[in-house]
């Protein structure tokens, strides 16, 4: 039980949200379930964000685009509909072994804790998806370069522009968290990694193809 929540704010639009978020111990929440694992004592204002949200997922070929509040569920139910093809479904599927947990835990969420050993996250950071963040206005920005600063409203990246998209994760069983998560594709004449895990951030490389040989 958190002793230490005051109050739960439901703002009506983001700016009001992102209003409240600056407040000292104020925290974000739809899916809710890192609040209720980690039970943060520093927590003090429940920021509701499920009214204002988006929960959408579209999977094509030019664009991936998911909507914050998507859960990694959503996400894969979407995925086997009909574009099994998508390299992410691996990643979100292996991000959380419980399905009642994929089915809290959103895409929004996962970006915003910024968790090294989510294989979704590592993964993302690989392809370099944009997300689309609220701040005193909305804007993109690359997810290896946000400050971890705003509220996220969506995240997209492009399939069309790589190939050679990879994951592979390291772990003493199926079921356990990864000691190392390594994804990786190639775009623009050059190999792009981005690797996590039991480390406290993602890393993120490029190199030219032409430095590696089959």
């Amino acid at each position: 039980m958190w002793y230490s929540i005051e109050s739960i704010a439901t703002p009506k639009t983001l700016a009001e949200a992102y209003s409240l978020q600056q407040r000292e111990g104020a925290a974000l929440f739809s899916g809710g379930s890192y609040l209720a694992a980690e039970k943060s004592p520093f927590v003090r204002v429940l920021i509701d964000m499920n009214n204002l949200l988006d929960n959408t997922v579209t999977v094509k070929p030019a664009a991936v685009q998911i909507s914050a509040a998507a859960t990694l569920q959503s996400f894969i139910d979407t995925v086997k509909a009909g574009n099994s093809d998508c390299r992410l479904l691996e990643a979100a599927r292996a991000s959380c072994p419980s399905k009642q947990i994929r089915n809290q835990r959103t895409f929004g969420g996962e970006a915003g804790q910024n968790r090294p050993n989510s294989e979704a996250l590592v993964f993302l950071h690989a392809v370099d998806a944009e997300l689309s963040v609220y701040t005193d206005s909305a804007k993109t920005v690359s997810i290896r370069k946000w400050d971890g600063k705003g509220i996220i409203t969506g995240i997209t990246y492009y399939p069309n522009q790589m190939d050679n998209v990879e994951l592979q994760r390291f772990a003493v069983l199926q079921s356990a968290p990864a000691v190392v998560i390594a994804a990786g594709c190639r775009r623009n004449g050059q190999f792009e990694f981005a690797v996590g895990g039991a480390s406290n951030i993602i890393q993120t490389f490029d190199t030219p193809a032409d430095d590696w040989t089959d």
